[in-house]
C-alpha cells in the first residue's frame, strides 16, 4: 500500500517516522502537494488508495489509515 503525505505539514518528519513504524511493509511517499491547500500546514493529512484522510493528531490519522485499509 502507498501512503502519500504532504511536505508542507509542519511536523512532516515526525509523521513520516510514525507512519514508517506503524506500517513497516508499506511505502510512505512525501509529495509536494495533495490538493488540500491550507489544511495540510496545520493538520496531518495522508492519501491512501485514492482517499484523502485528515485528522487533528498523528495518532488519530494512523488509526484512520488502519480502519480504511480493512
Amino acid at each position: 500500500m502507498k501512503i502519500k503525505i504532504c511536505k508542507k505539514f509542519s511536523k512532516v518528519n515526525k509523521l513520516h517516522n510514525r507512519l514508517s513504524s506503524a506500517f513497516p511493509n508499506d511505502t510512505i511517499l512525501i509529495k509536494k502537494c495533495l490538493n488540500l491547500c491550507k489544511i495540510c500546514k496545520h493538520q496531518p493529512i495522508a492519501k491512501v488508495q485514492g482517499k484523502r484522510l485528515k485528522a487533528k493528531r498523528i495518532s488519530t490519522l494512523i488509526d484512520k489509515i488502519r480502519s480504511s485499509n480493512l
